[in-house]
């Protein structure tokens, strides 16, 4: 649940940027450049720090770039692996 927040909140690249810093930064990077585009065309009305933003990518999944979804299992991968440790 956490590192599906901070996904949301890495979409942003605001000032309130809250990534577990266990996630590899080539991972978060890879999130602001593909997943940008797909939060503004699909979830943009709802708040980037919210839950729903979640929601929203699961929705639309099948929608989202092929970039998007690349970087969207790699995180959650490296997320995965960080709550292992």
């Amino acid at each position: 649940m956490i590192g599906r927040i901070a996904f949301a909140l890495l979409l942003t690249g605001g000032t309130a940027l809250a990534a577990p810093a266990a996630a590899p930064g080539a991972d978060r990077d890879a999130l602001r450049q593909h997943c940008t585009g797909d939060y503004l065309s699909f979830c943009g009305d709802l708040p980037p720090d919210g839950p729903e933003v979640r929601a929203c990518f699961k929705q639309n999944k099948a929608k989202l770039s092929p970039g998007c979804q690349a970087a969207i299992t790699s995180f959650t991968k490296a997320q995965k692996r960080a709550d292992l440790r």
